[in-house]
Parts: structure tokens; C-alpha cells; sequence
């Protein structure tokens, strides 16, 4: 093996036969380690070779759990600086030369044969003092790194398991957890947000649901995924017992079901603090910063809508990113036409019906007041539309933001009351709509730098009292009670055959439209009703498509968990994904709207309409359709059809090209 070989084919291997290693062997990774490079040959290192099963794992109990290979080694290396044999005028370099001799010796392993694993110890001091102690090291000598050392217990490149072998697994191991984990009310105040036995449920309820699905529907697709898994595709083998997709769903809605029971007791609960803001502000709590100025009680105490997330702190662990530009910038083509008009009104039916299913006789919704002003569209419409979406006219921005002193929030009120302009046709300097953030929000549609869609609101913290850049605290989700819900009624909607009764709904995602203060969903509610502004992706077209059970939970998981990370996965086990990922996407309604008319209010763009094509030209232009009959005619477009591209291959990602490199019995997934 050259040493090409060595750097490429090497990996970090955590297992262990119980195979001694020769003192020779040991030798000979020592020397590899010394013959790396040092800071003017300072040669700065120290190494201590432990081979006795007890004090590897002393090793193991002082560096914490990521330690625990330690156990099963045959030796253990711990590189180390020496801080008297470091170069005097840059001491510090000791740490670059302990990590080329940590590099030599675990790429000499793998040319031996050996396997290794690289365990981190310094700069983590508790770990650098707890190494120090254990083998009575001088302060001059810095533990730096250990190396576990063996022989591999499995062979490396071993062909791939089937996904079912995979799916199994992960539900075996949840099947197992869930007796041995405490309930959510047994866990003590100090270890919140530990894993419960409701988590677990929740977690295997989601796992079943995708598996079962994924089942029924991807095969339809005319691709063949499952292959053999070794020449294509990701294998066929199911395990014995595997469970049937019918036995999936009972199960599904069985676990997720309980935990909707034990939420009703008031271990969990929807999250309803903020009025209609209660959807937006659930994703951007932030304790420390104080960034719900109105709702000063509604803080994260009050949240028992999550039932497994990333926790945060202000004080001692914040996110360290900046979220609005992380989980989805805020301006942007990020919420599609057909995305926002998934959104129904608060009377619980689209925004354009028809009873007859022809688009000659559509009609507006009763409730849907239109394109023709900014406000229109988000008016008497599902609240969640207003926490997702960023295009929010005629209301503040930065809910706590001061001016010279002032506190510009409305005691009592969500936003502060609308700054408008003192005079709306002459620009002033010194008006506070224009001195301040807090201004009155119109959106602009220019070029491809402003929005040409909707932008994305959800998960963006206001400004509040934050400020320092990327000092966000806000818990992230991972399983929240709104998920269950709607896990019990697509898994009881699939059981039925595309029914469900008025109580299951009123059990589970009827919860979700209370907070969103949309009618309930009734098997009487959408018996003739015709949605007569559905999408298909298929011809591209607006059409009129009749209402039903299993297609009006999929639109409530959509927009109840939007920006969570679930969309693809969905679309996916669908079997639709290759349809709705591709084509042209349409952003916002232009021509014929206050996009034409208003005047934008900043400063920079004062006295200009909102949308001025001589100027400041759209980078897709205007979707023109068959003319002005087309219910899409006059929008934005949003993204070429010629960047969507998804097809069926898609399905399953490529597997890289270095874990081919490695594994060579690995091959790659059809169509890649």
C-alpha cells in the first residue's frame, strides 16, 4: 500500500478484535510518529503506550464517552506536547506538530493492517487535567490526543444491507427503547429535554409512516430503487418478520395516538400563547434577547409544544448562528404561488372553489379578497400563512427596535402601530418611517436581489434586544406535537383507504386548524367542493381537482411544517416527487396590483412604484400564460422550469465517490 492508498482508504474504525498488537508493531507507529515534521525540529512531543486492558479504560472513564472504543483496544496511544521542548517564541505550535504525529500514526495503522481511531482531548481542559492525573504527568507535558488502536472486528468492506435491512434496525432499536426510557413527567426539571418515552414513540410513529409509504407509493414511480444492492440499486433483502405496510400504519397510529393521549393530560400541549402570532413566534422564542416585547409571559417556560429539540440558551449556549440566513434567508424565492395558495381560508376551503369541477364556473372564495392590495391575500386566511410568509404589507418590522428612546411597540399589540410616511408623496429625511426599521413594510419586486416571491418568515428572530450578529438562542424542533397529529391522521387516513371518521380528525390535526383559527376539516365540509386552484405539476396547469381526506392532510402537513426539514422526504415517499419538482414555479401576482401602483416608502427607493421593470427589471420576468383568462397570468416567475430537474433517480442520493473509494463492494445508486 503507497501512501496515496494509505490517505485514501483510511477510516476510523471503533471495533475491535481481541488480537494483540506486536511490541514491534507499536515500534514501528512510534517512529512513523517522530518522523513528522516539527516547528525548527523542535521535535516537541511526548508519547505514552498503554496496552493494560484496565488502564485503557481509566482512559476511557477520563476522556468521557466519545472514549469508549478505548475499551475494546488492543493498545492506546497518547500523543502529548512538551511544553520544554517547544520553540520559545511560539509555543503553541506544539499543538500542529502533536496532530501530524497523531495523522502519521493512524496512517501507518492502516498500512499495517491495524485499526485506529483519532480521540480528541485537548483544548478540552477537563479531559487535558483528568489525562495529566491518571498518568501522573508533569504541566509541562500536554495531553494532546490518544489514539485507540486494533485489529478491525468486521470486515470494512463488506457489501451494503438492503434499506429494509436498515429500516428494520432503526425500528427494532426504538421498539426496544421505548420500555426502558422514563416518561416525560418522571424526567426531573434539570434533565429536560433528554430523550422521553413519548419521543421515542413520536419518533418510531414518523419512521413506520415514511417506511410504510414509501412501500406503497415509490415502486409506482417506473423506477426500480430497490434493485439488488450489489450491481444496483439499494437491495431487496427483507429480514424475517419485516413488518407489512398495513401492520406499519396500525402501528404508526397506535404509538402516535398515545402520545396525543398523554398529551391531553397536559404533559404536552399546542403551543397558543401569541394570539395570531402564536405559529411564528413558537420557532423563535428567545428568553435572553426578549423578542416577544408584547407577550413578555410567553417565554420558553411556556412551551411544551416540543417534544425532542435542539435546546438552546442565551447565557450559556446559543445557536451561534444567525437563523433567518440559515434555515431560509428572508428574501428570495422561498414560498412558491403554489405554495401560498395551499393556505386555506379561516371557513376552511381554498381560495378559489367550484361545485361543478370545470374552471369556466370557478369561483373566489367568499372570504379570499384578492391580489389587488397587498393585504388582500393574507386577509380572513389561515395564520400560518402569515408566520411563513415574509410579505406582510402595512405592518412593522423589528418588533422592538428603539429610536432616540422611544420604544416603538404598542404596549398590548403584536407589532407596533404602522409608521406610515407624514406625507406619501414627498421624501423626508427626518420622518420616522424613514429614520427607522420599525417603518411600514412594502414589498419591493425589483431584480434578482429583492424578493420576487414570498420571502420566508418562519424561524427569523426579530430584532429585540439582540445585539450581537449570530446570537440567536431559540430551541429547535425535532419532534413537536403538531408532527404527531398529523402522523396519526395521514397514518389512519392510509388504513382506511383514503377515509377517516369526524373524530379521528378532531383527535389529531383538527388541533392544528383550531390554532390557526381555520374551520374544522368534516368529511361534510369537502363532500362537493372542487379545488379550482389546483396545480399540476404534470401539465403545469391550474385545474379543478376534487377535495378528499388523504389530499387535505398532505396540504396540512405542508403548511404546518414548513421550513422543518420534512418537504423532500414527503414528496418523496409520495411517489410525486419527480413531478412536483420540476417545472416553473410563480412567485407573486404583479400586473393588474398595488405592485403597480404603490410607492415603495424607503428611502432608497422613495417615489418608485414596487415594481418597476424599466428600472429595475424581474431576473425571470412576467409568466404571461394564455392571456389575461389564465388564473396564473401577471405573476412573477419565480424559477425557470430549466433548474428544476428532479427525476426519478432522485429518489436516492449518489453515495460519494470516497466511501466507493474505501469500500469497493459499495456500488452506486441507479442513475448516478
Amino acid at each position: 500500500m503507497n501512501t496515496l492508498d494509505a490517505i485514501l482508504t483510511r477510516r476510523s474504525c471503533r471495533e475491535f478484535t481481541d488480537k494483540p498488537i506486536k511490541s514491534e508493531t507499536l515500534h514501528q507507529l512510534l517512529e512513523a510518529a517522530m518522523s513528522g515534521p516539527s516547528c525548527v525540529n523542535a521535535r516537541d512531543w511526548a508519547f505514552v503506550v498503554v496496552t493494560d486492558p484496565e488502564k485503557l479504560a481509566q482512559m476511557a472513564d477520563a476522556n468521557g464517552r466519545p472514549a469508549e472504543p478505548l475499551r475494546k483496544a488492543a493498545a492506546g496511544i497518547l500523543v502529548c506536547g512538551d511544553l520544554d521542548r517547544a520553540f520559545r517564541f511560539a509555543k503553541d505550535y506544539w499543538v500542529i506538530d502533536g496532530a501530524i504525529a497523531a495523522q502519521n500514526i493512524c496512517l501507518t495503522a492502516q498500512e499495517l493492517g491495524l485499526g485506529a481511531v483519532w480521540l480528541g482531548t485537548w483544548p478540552q481542559m477537563d479531559r487535558v487535567e483528568a489525562q495529566q492525573k491518571l498518568f501522573a504527568l508533569p504541566e509541562t507535558i500536554v495531553p494532546h490526543s490518544i489514539i485507540a488502536l486494533g485489529y478491525p472486528e468486521a470486515d470494512l468492506t463488506a457489501p451494503r444491507k438492503s434499506r429494509y435491512e436498515v429500516a428494520n434496525f432503526i425500528i427494532s432499536d426504538l421498539e426496544t427503547a421505548i420500555p426502558l426510557l422514563p416518561k416525560e413527567t418522571d424526567i426531573p426539571a434539570s434533565s429536560k429535554g433528554k430523550v422521553s418515552k413519548e419521543a421515542a414513540k413520536a419518533f418510531l410513529a414518523r419512521v413506520l409512516l415514511y417506511e410504510a409509504t414509501w412501500e406503497k407509493y415509490v415502486p409506482t414511480i417506473n423506477y426500480d430503487l430497490d434493485g439488488n444492492g450489489n450491481e444496483s440499486g439499494a437491495g431487496t433483502a427483507k429480514p424475517e418478520g419485516y413488518y407489512s405496510i398495513e401492520k406499519m400504519l396500525t402501528e404508526a397510529k397506535k404509538l402516535s395516538g398515545e402520545v396525543i393521549t398523554e398529551a391531553e393530560t397536559g404533559t404536552f400541549k399546542l403551543w397558543n400563547e401569541c394570539d395570531s402570532l402564536s405559529y411564528f413566534y413558537l420557532f423563535n422564542i428567545d428568553d435572553g434577547a426578549e423578542n416577544i416585547p408584547n407577550f413578555r409571559n410567553a417565554g420558553k417556560k411556556t412551551n411544551k409544544e416540543f417534544i425532542l429539540y435542539k435546546k438552546y440558551d442565551y447565557n450559556l449556549g446559543q445557536g451561534g448562528i444567525n437563523l433567518s440566513h440559515t434555515v431560509a434567508t428572508w428574501q428570495g424565492s422561498n414560498i412558491s404561488t403554489s405554495f401560498g395558495e395551499s393556505f386555506l381560508c379561516r371557513n376552511g376551503l381554498p381560495i378559489r372553489i367550484s361545485y361543478t369541477g370545470n374552471m369556466s364556473d370557478a369561483q373566489d372564495n367568499p372570504q379570499f379578497e384578492g391580489y389587488d392590495t397587498f393585504v388582500g391575500e393574507f386577509r380572513n386566511r389561515d395564520y400560518r400563512f402569515v408566520g411563513c410568509a415574509m410579505s406582510i404589507p402595512d405592518r412593522t418590522f423589528w418588533s422592538s427596535r428603539t429610536e432616540d428612546g422611544r420604544q416603538l411597540t404598542a404596549a398590548g399589540k403584536p407589532y407596533p402601530d404602522p409608521v406610515f410616511p407624514q406625507n406619501n408623496d414627498v421624501y423626508n429625511a427626518n420622518d420616522p418611517a424613514y429614520k427607522s426599521s420599525c417603518g411600514v413594510f412594502k414589498p419591493t419586486l425589483r431584480n434578482n436581489s429583492t424578493a420576487s416571491s414570498y420571502g420566508s418568515r418562519k424561524f427569523l428572530i426579530e430584532g429585540a434586544g439582540r445585539s450581537v450578529a449570530n446570537s440567536e438562542s431559540a430551541d429547535f424542533p425535532l419532534i413537536r406535537l403538531a408532527e404527531v397529529h398529523l402522523i396519526y391522521a395521514e397514518a389512519t387516513c392510509e388504513l382506511g383507504n383514503g377515509s377517516i371518521s369526524d373524530e379521528d380528525l378532531n383527535f389529531s390535526i383538527n388541533k392544528n386548524r383550531e390554532r390557526a383559527r381555520v374551520a374544522p376539516l368534516t368529511n361534510a365540509l369537502i363532500a362537493n367542493v372542487w379545488d379550482a386552484g389546483w396545480f399540476d405539476h404534470a401539465t403545469g396547469k391550474t385545474i379543478c381537482k376534487k377535495m378528499n381526506m388523504l389530499d387535505e392532510i398532505r396540504r396540512e402537513r405542508a403548511c404546518e411544517l414548513f421550513g422543518e426539514g420534512f418537504r423532500l422526504d414527503d414528496l418523496k415517499r409520495w411517489g410525486i416527487a419527480h413531478i412536483n419538482l420540476t417545472g416553473q414555479k410563480l412567485g407573486h401576482r404583479i400586473l393588474g396590483t398595488a405592485y403597480e401602483t404603490e410607492k415603495a416608502n424607503d428611502a432608497n427607493y422613495f417615489g418608485e412604484p414596487c415594481y418597476y421593470p424599466e428600472k429595475y427589471p424581474l431576473l425571470y420576468g412576467i409568466y404571461e400564460g394564455t392571456g389575461p383568462n389564465d388564473p396564473d397570468y401577471g405573476r412573477s416567475i419565480a424559477t425557470l422550469a430549466g433548474n428544476l430537474n428532479f427525476s426519478q433517480r432522485d429518489y436516492l442520493q449518489p453515495i460519494p465517490r470516497v466511501q466507493i473509494r474505501l469500500n469497493p463492494q459499495l456500488k452506486q445508486n441507479p442513475g448516478w
